[in-house]
């Protein structure tokens, strides 16, 4: 059912669900730093989202370059989250531990989304 879906309502759902697991796991652990887990969250979804429409686009126009556009784009998503979570999430000595966990669980989370989502364009006939 859900694969008869837009791959964009796939990803935001998939998404959805992850999160209200992702928060239910840390609001039940006590161990939660709110803003920087949203802000965290929501940049990452926003990423999400902006690399697999460039990549539908991509698939449209230049089905050869999927590959690279992908190695391309995940690097400036990397480089873009690193900048972020050192600037902005990194800052509270009091929970960085915490946000560090949950930092890096989203962002692997999302990354696998995008990995996925490449796979499924890559194989499509």
């Amino acid at each position: 059912m859900l694969k008869k879906l837009p791959v964009t309502v796939q990803a935001i759902l998939i998404s959805i669900v992850f999160f209200l697991i992702h928060f239910g796991i840390v609001t039940f652990l006590n161990k939660i730093d709110i803003i920087p887990f949203l802000m965290s969250f929501a940049l990452q979804f926003i990423m999400t989202l902006v690399i697999l429409l460039a990549m539908i686009k991509i698939y449209e126009t230049a089905k050869e370059q999927l590959g690279f556009a992908f190695l391309g784009l995940s690097t400036l998503k990397v480089g873009i989250s690193y900048f972020f979570a050192t600037e902005y999430l990194f800052q509270n000595k009091s929970m960085l531990e915490t946000n560090k966990v949950n930092f890096f669980i989203t962002f692997l989370f999302f990354l696998s989304l995008d990995v996925y989502f490449t796979i499924r364009l890559l194989n499509k006939k």
